[in-house]
């Protein structure tokens, strides 16, 4: 069997870490098995999806490097829910309903007043053609539930959780068409996993009772189902929910903003909550090559910003001057380039900063350190052939100075920081003109 799996996301705000979760364990459980990894835009939700998202999501995982081999949208594929609606109403599995919002909010406040679990109680199957006819009359608009085999218990061997039973008792006819017509994610998805071909359904452990009603489906549609596995939700290191920040830092948008590095996120995603160590130079192909659902703990892994910055900051400083040169470039520094990138490339979180350093080392920069006759002793020792050890050497012998007290005074006279690369690198790259015309500036 070749393997397909889908990720799935609806068009209706930005990809965040939770999503972006799935979509890689999706692709690496495919690609482990040399399966097909479809994008399919489930975009049903005709008020919330707009097209802006749906670019924003196709965008996000092409940086990502998440390519897929299939690609879908739930909106060009009305004619296959319609014939599946049909058949389903041809064998007695879906049924008209009737009740507003309203009735069926105070249906289940009464079976929790009664300690009675919130199942809807197919009153719909019981109205007479005349009490349907009065209804319509009325212009009361109807929705559709599916008819579950409540007789049944739906078992599954779950890829991650082992083996899950539900009764389908225990859980409510899914609505499968909405009062104003549009098709629920819940038939729709079904629909498009039998029709596509999705042999596993990778997602998170909050729908697992939306499984039990779905394999029924599967069933009555196809006769067969998909495998599953149902992953813990990730959570964010602060306590909140991932999902109810998509604006957040956990966006791609803004982790991309940031310049977080996408292998950083990808390395990052694929290990929390697996008894494996996220590392900075792992490749899609070393993540794929090592995935496997046994790895994976049952409990709620969470996510922290500053883990993935960690990582991108040591993948940005392991990158050649070739990796970056597309951004250094535009900075105008000329034969200079590879030696500021060599200087910087330890002291930076992301390529971001680049812009930052050059500002530091190539415009005038207005520095000033206080201690003028230090200053003017760095100046004095400074000759156009003498090399960085040959002047440190100097000025300790001179001054009498040591650690703290000999570099931090350089360094702020130099550039105007507390912190930053390596002193001897420094003093390569910006060379004796430029030094002296430094120092000289701290004496003014």
């Amino acid at each position: 069997m070749s393997i397909k799996v889908r990720f799935a996301p609806s068009p209706t705000g930005l990809l965040h870490v939770g999503n972006v979760r799935i979509a890689t364990l999706n692709y690496l459980f495919a690609k482990h098995f040399g399966g097909s990894f479809v994008l399919r835009i489930d975009d049903t939700d005709r008020e919330r999806s707009t097209l802006e998202s749906e670019n924003q999501i196709i965008d996000d995982l092409k940086w990502l490097g998440l390519h897929w081999n299939e690609f879908y949208k739930q909106s060009n594929r009305m004619d296959q829910y319609n014939s599946a609606m049909e058949y389903l109403k041809s064998i007695g599995r879906v049924y008209p309903c009737y009740e507003t919002k309203d009735e069926l909010s105070l249906k289940k406040r009464i079976q929790s007043s009664k300690g009675i679990p919130p199942v809807y109680d197919r009153a719909s199957l019981r109205l007479t053609e005349s009490e349907i006819a009065k209804l319509e009359a009325k212009g009361v608009q109807k929705y559709w539930r599916f008819k579950l085999n409540d007789q049944s218990v739906v078992e599954w061997s779950d890829l991650v959780h082992g083996t899950i039973s539900i009764p389908l008792n225990s859980i409510s006819d899914p609505i499968l068409i909405k009062p104003d017509g549009s098709y629920v994610y819940t038939f729709a998805s079904v629909v498009d996993d039998i029709n596509i071909g999705i042999t596993h359904i990778i997602r998170g452990d909050d729908h697992i009772t939306n499984t039990a009603a779905q394999i029924d489906i599967f069933r009555a549609i196809s006769e067969k189902n998909p495998e599953f596995a149902h992953v813990p939700l990730l959570s964010a290191f602060d306590g909140q929910e991932v999902s109810k920040r998509t604006s957040s830092s956990l966006s791609m948008v803004n982790l991309r903003s940031m310049g977080i590095e996408p292998q950083a996120i990808l390395n990052l995603l694929a290990t929390l909550g697996t008894s494996s160590n996220a590392n900075y130079n792992d490749t899609l192909d070393d993540l794929i090559s090592k995935f496997s659902f046994k790895k994976m703990s049952l409990s709620s892994p969470k996510f922290n910003v500053d883990d993935v910055k960690q990582l991108s900051k040591k993948i940005v400083a392991n990158k050649s001057f070739k990796d970056v040169e597309s951004y250094i470039k535009p900075l105008d520094i000329g034969d200079k380039s590879e030696l500021f990138w060599n200087t910087i490339k330890g002291n930076i979180t992301t390529v971001n900063d680049i812009s930052f350093w050059a500002e530091v080392f190539f415009n005038p920069l207005k520095v000033c350190c206080e201690e003028k006759d230090y200053v003017r002793q760095m100046l004095d020792i400074l000759t156009v052939d003498i090399s960085y050890d040959e002047w440190l050497q100097q000025l300790k012998t001179t001054t009498g100075r040591k650690g703290k007290d000999l570099f931090h005074p350089i360094r702020v006279a130099l550039t105007g920081r507390d912190k930053g690369p390596e002193l001897k690198k420094i003093f390569e790259l910006l060379g004796y003109q430029a030094i002296k015309a430094r120092l000289e500036n701290n004496l003014r």
